[in-house]
């Protein structure tokens, strides 16, 4: 039996008129959100990664590509609006080339420079670089639960700027090109510890907000689907039962370690200009969830400075 869905386009905040018909079957078990979409291709032109669906009254969005349409609700003669994203790249994309680029920078310059000539430090800053962005590819293959399948691709390269740019290339070349260095006091080493302290607290929230979205929404029946779980839930332990968002504060302490042990100047910009960015995302999920959870949430909470933000 087939099920016929209508299908408007958004421009801004403007809805067509234009109706589109879609006829599919919507209670067949194969059939998922992603073959919607794809139909929704063929009369739109928008490629199924570019596409915002809803309902017709915008505040439903469909975007589990891999939800069976017989779980999404769907009726026949139902309208949905269509709404063209402009080019994306995938999250997982995004993310890996983030963070291939400081260490390809680092190690990069490290062999323009002098080395032999290099100190404890920089030798030592170059794995600790390499450490860190290793530790976040893996924790985007293994760890990481993405809530959206894309980001803007203009957004990833001003992401990519970031990284590359104001990480790689700016505190790498001050590191082995632009500046000599003398042999530090052997005090200095703690900070290399700290920063390996501060690395693993990230790693564990990390793998404690991932274990939230990794529990089944939807419970196995008689389907293989198992949905993401996109509902919030109150973080704890690892740092989290002071601050909002843990991991953005181990993550600053772990670079203002970095910063001190290597006194580089680039390095103090670029965990000022981080954090700073880190703080408003930290604000906006603070007020998430007190708006979330109500008085269920800690009071005593800050968002992501103990006692202080």
């Amino acid at each position: 039996m087939s099920d016929q869905l209508i299908i408007k386009r958004r421009r801004g905040n403007t809805v067509e008129t234009t109706n589109q018909i879609i006829t599919l079957n919507l209670s067949e078990a194969n059939s998922t959100l992603l073959s919607l979409k794809k139909e929704i291709q063929k009369i739109t032109r928008i490629k199924p990664l570019r596409q915002w669906l809803t309902s017709e009254d915008l505040k439903t969005v469909y975007d589990d590509n891999s939800k069976p349409l017989n779980q999404c609700g769907f009726k026949s003669g139902q309208v949905l609006v269509v709404k063209d994203l402009g080019p994306q790249m995938l999250w997982i994309t995004v993310f890996y080339a983030e963070y291939v680029g400081p260490i390809l920078m680092f190690v990069l310059l490290y062999y323009l420079g002098q080395k032999e000539k290099y100190t404890f430090m920089q030798k030592s800053a170059l794995w600790m670089v390499a450490a860190h962005y290793i530790k976040r590819i893996l924790e985007t293959k293994f760890v990481h639960v993405f809530s959206r399948d894309s980001m803007p691709t203009q957004r990833a390269l001003i992401n990519c700027f970031h990284y590359w740019i104001l990480c790689g290339a700016s505190i790498g070349s001050e590191l082995y090109l632009l500046r000599t260095f003398t042999e530090d006091p052997a005090w200095k080493k703690i900070f290399i510890a700290l920063f390996a302290g501060f690395e693993f607290l990230n790693l564990m929230c990390h793998v404690r907000l991932a274990s939230f979205r990794k529990q089944p929404a939807i419970k196995k029946n008689d389907s293989d689907y198992v949905a993401v779980n996109k509902q919030r839930q109150i973080p704890y332990g690892w740092g989290f039962g002071r601050i909002s968002s843990a991991n953005y504060f181990w993550e600053t302490m772990a670079w203002v370690s970095f910063t001190i042990f290597t006194g580089s100047y680039a390095a103090i910009g670029f965990t000022a200009f981080s954090f700073s960015q880190m703080l408003i995302w930290a604000k906006q999920k603070h007020q998430r969830y007190l708006k979330e959870f109500g008085d269920k949430y800690p009071k005593n909470r800050k968002a992501i400075v103990p006692f202080v933000v």
